[in-house]
């Protein structure tokens, strides 16, 4: 597994309504943009040389951790690196893991899938010999190439496990 890099926001508490609802939503937004463009630009971490723009940014959202709170995955490509930003919701805080890929060509793509088992591929270094099934929460976040390699990660309650799906 990969070490992520976590960041905890101490987030207002906010009523419930429909424009506390909203003013929760900007809120996020507002904390996402500060994040993504503190984890490109941090010294100690890869970033783009000056005015060099990010090449590539997607994203989804789903209960990763099985809190009723949306959480957002995002895929960051830059000039030197692809990172997966998980932002992880909690009814008082915001968490972010940030997880450095290895550069692959194609660019990784990603989605958030629904499924109670994640199932290790046999293929790669080491040969395994049995097939692993993984239990996840319910949602795990899925990193792909197009007929190519494939890799999930979904929460085991203290962090993300990253899972290859296939080679």
């Amino acid at each position: 597994m990969l070490a992520p890099i976590a960041i905890w926001i101490g987030m207002p508490k906010i009523q419930n309504s429909k424009i506390h609802a909203m003013k929760r939503s900007i809120s996020y937004s507002i904390v996402y943009i500060f994040i993504v463009i503190g984890s490109l630009n941090a010294g100690e971490l890869p970033h783009t040389e000056a005015g060099n723009s990010i090449k590539y940014i997607s994203g989804c959202e789903l209960d990763f951790n099985n809190d009723n709170e949306l959480d957002t995955a995002l895929l960051v490509e830059t000039m030197q690196s692809e990172q997966l930003i998980v932002l992880m919701r909690t009814k008082k805080d915001l968490g972010a893991y940030v997880y450095f890929l290895p550069r692959g060509e194609p660019p990784m793509h990603l989605s958030c899938r629904f499924g109670n088992l994640i199932r290790e591929t046999l293929a790669g270094k080491g040969k395994k010999k049995e097939e692993k099934l993984y239990k996840t929460l319910g949602t795990y976040i899925q990193l792909f190439q197009p007929e190519g390699s494939s890799v999930a990660y979904f929460w085991n309650g203290k962090g993300f496990t990253e899972i290859w799906t296939s080679d």
